[in-house]
């Protein structure tokens, strides 16, 4: 006989009131996914003005943190029928492992990712329109088992990609096993970008796995000089290439919205 995890109905609970979840994911390590969801999380609330909720998945290298510019050492916890998440302004509020563990390093594996995920879901007390998940890198039973764990009507997944061959290649094995799986694939975004051949072959993938083509991002130099405060200046240059990926989430926000 089968034991009901308690937490899975608080998850379920805490999360009801989200009417859009945005998952970044990418088949490699390095393409700038974290970055591009932070400068997402901007986007929508900046320029759409969203509530937004953000959770940096990556349990084993937590770093959204960084991006946005904030320092965990003195963060003090704030319970409150739950832990709120940390505020990185009015509008965007972020929760990672990082709260908790701060600069310390957390090997996890099997059984033991997927239960820090449920205590941190169930325990989590959102007040976002949207939530942006960053997920870890690759695919496995982990990313599987949390995806159970949400409503995929509301549900969009973006795969993220250089134009480097490596990862291009990577990602037509990787998009074929989300299709498989039957998750909302919704498109391609490249990122790293230096010329138009480089866009070129990202939507030449995109083309072949009969995906979307949601634009790529230029290569920036020195990008970390752009976290925190900064964001601003990348969000002026992302914008009109990230707008057909924002406005299928608010479309998607509106519609869900409307149906509540």
């Amino acid at each position: 006989m089968s034991i009901i995890d308690p937490r899975i109905a608080s998850i379920k609970k805490r999360m009801e009131d989200f009417k859009v979840f945005v998952a970044l994911m990418s088949p490699k390590g390095g393409v700038g996914k974290t970055f591009l969801a932070a400068v997402t999380a901007f986007l929508l609330s900046n320029k759409y003005d969203v509530n937004v909720s953000i959770l940096d998945m990556d349990l084993a290298n937590p770093t959204l943190h960084i991006v946005f510019g904030l320092d965990l050492k003195n963060v003090r916890i704030e319970e409150d029928k739950g832990i709120k998440p940390l505020k990185v302004n009015e509008k965007i509020e972020l929760m990672t492992l990082a709260y908790f563990t701060q600069d310390y390093s957390t090997p996890l594996r099997g059984r033991d990712v997927e239960n820090v995920i449920k205590e941190i879901l169930s325990v989590t007390r959102w007040s976002g329109n949207v939530l942006i998940i960053d997920m870890p890198p690759g695919f496995s039973d982990s990313h599987l088992e949390f995806f159970r764990l949400f409503n995929l009507s509301k549900t969009l997944i973006t795969i993220i990609s250089t134009p480097h061959i490596m990862s291009l290649r990577s990602v037509e094995k990787y998009a074929k096993t989300l299709l498989l799986e039957k998750l909302p694939l919704i498109g391609i975004l490249g990122n790293m970008c230096r010329n138009e051949h480089d866009f070129e072959k990202i939507c030449k993938t995109s083309t072949e796995l009969e995906l979307e083509c949601l634009g790529c991002i230029p290569y920036i130099d020195n990008v970390e000089n752009f976290f925190g405060s900064q964001l601003e200046k990348i969000g002026g240059i992302a914008e009109p290439i990230l707008r057909k990926m924002l406005q299928k989430i608010v479309s998607r926000l509106s519609k869900n919205g409307k149906e509540a």
